[in-house]
């Protein structure tokens, strides 16, 4: 019994101080709870500007060249000597790339003899020429004498003064000239002929010389035009064919920028473009460079979102590499009643709020585009009828943002 008490006595006392505890707080008197302050969100404002404000327009590009020359090989050959490497950097004229010529000077001096010996053929001619014009006279008048010849022979023939086989013989020789005059006769008439066919000859002869002399001389290859070497697709001791890729060369001083345009800054651009241009700069890893609106591309790509337009850098090209990302920055003509604030003004990508009698008051705005705030940052361009210049319009994201939020603005 005794025991069982010592365990009861705690609970005992432990549930009268919970009854007490509970009989003081049902006692005690009301006290009125203090109404609760509203929350002033703490804001940064910008003062809006309406003016008329140029936008920035951002595009994503490649470097090319339209001057990209592959150059390949015009006779056939061993690699003899790389005077470039790619990367480097040629003059107008240097030399590339030497081919073994002595194949090609073999060919040459064969070309050679084959032009000296048709020329010597031709002389031969031409005193041939001269010669049988000058037998056909002397056989001319030798048949002539023969005939006078017969004639005397026949007259003696009818007086028995002559025989019969005098007179055949002489007969046999006028024919026998006469057969040689005709022969003389169609080698003088020939003689233009056989002049034009060894012309001919001659002609071919040379261009075939000429030929070989072109070949001898593209042996070796030089650049066409000052530039870089993008590539190179062969090593000495190579042995190349006629068509076969050398080298590939691009002039940087041609270097374009090739960007897609969006289509709802293409006619802008077209104007532009028309009036005094469009300048930009281009960033090209981690170099900056101007380029300027040089055309847009002929054709686009069926589903393609805009047109291609090409920039042509100015100055400082020669340090860059073709086929490199490059980015565009470059202004549009002003837009007239436009607002320029800070990103961080711009909710759900068409509102902003203003700060009217310390609440914030809602405006939809349309997006114009981009444009540089006085501190170089990137802003946001809008546009908003209900907008006037000198309007508080609050820089600081909240999210619990709405229109008639009580906030305080922050000192700048």
């Amino acid at each position: 019994m005794i025991r069982l008490f010592r365990w009861l006595l705690p609970v005992f006392i432990l549930a009268g101080a919970v009854g007490v505890a509970v009989l003081l707080v049902m006692t005690s008197p009301d006290v009125p709870a203090e109404p609760a302050e509203e929350r002033a969100w703490p804001v940064a404002t910008v003062t809006a500007e309406v003016a008329a404000h140029r936008p920035l327009v951002r595009l994503q590009g490649f470097l090319e060249s339209p001057r990209t020359a592959g150059l390949t090989a015009a006779v056939e050959g061993d690699v003899a000597e790389l005077q470039a490497r790619e990367g480097d950097r040629v003059e107008e004229g240097g030399a590339l790339v030497r081919i073994d010529d002595r194949e090609l000077r073999f060919a040459l001096a064969q070309q050679e003899a084959e032009v000296a010996d048709l020329q010597s053929q031709r002389r031969t001619e031409q005193r041939r020429i001269e010669s049988d014009g000058q037998d056909l006279v002397l056989e001319q008048e030798l048949e002539t004498l023969l005939e006078r010849e017969v004639e005397r022979l026949r007259d003696l023939s009818r007086d028995q003064y002559a025989s019969p086989s005098q007179l055949e013989q002489a007969e046999q020789q006028l024919k026998r000239q006469r057969l040689a005059v005709a022969e003389r006769q169609f080698a003088v008439d020939t003689a233009e002929n056989r002049l034009d066919r060894l012309d001919a000859g001659l002609d071919r002869a040379r261009a075939m010389r000429d030929r070989a002399a072109l070949d001898l001389s593209r042996a070796e290859v030089r650049a066409p035009f000052a530039g870089r070497v993008a590539e190179v697709a062969v090593a000495p001791g190579d042995r190349v064919r006629p068509g076969e890729p050398l080298i590939t060369l691009y002039d940087t001083d041609a270097l374009e920028v090739r960007a897609t345009v969006p289509r709802q800054v293409l006619a802008p651009l077209r104007l532009a473009l028309a009036g005094s241009g469009v300048e930009a700069r281009a960033t090209v890893d981690g170099e900056t460079v101007p380029v300027s609106l040089s055309r847009f591309s002929g054709r686009a790509e069926r589903g393609q979102g805009g047109v291609d337009a090409l920039f042509s850098v100015d100055e400082g090209g020669n340090g860059l590499v073709l086929g490199r990302f490059a980015t565009l920055e470059m202004t549009l003509p002003p837009e007239p009643g436009t607002v320029l604030l800070p990103f961080e003004a711009l909710y759900d990508a068409g509102r902003v709020y203003r700060v009217r009698d310390g609440r914030m008051e809602a405006v939809d705005v349309t997006r114009v585009g981009q444009a540089r705030l006085r501190d170089g940052r990137r802003g946001v361009l809008v546009r908003a009828a209900a907008l006037e210049t000198g309007d508080a319009i609050v820089a600081t994201q909240i999210p619990q943002a709405m229109d008639g939020l009580r906030v305080q603005v922050m000192e700048q």
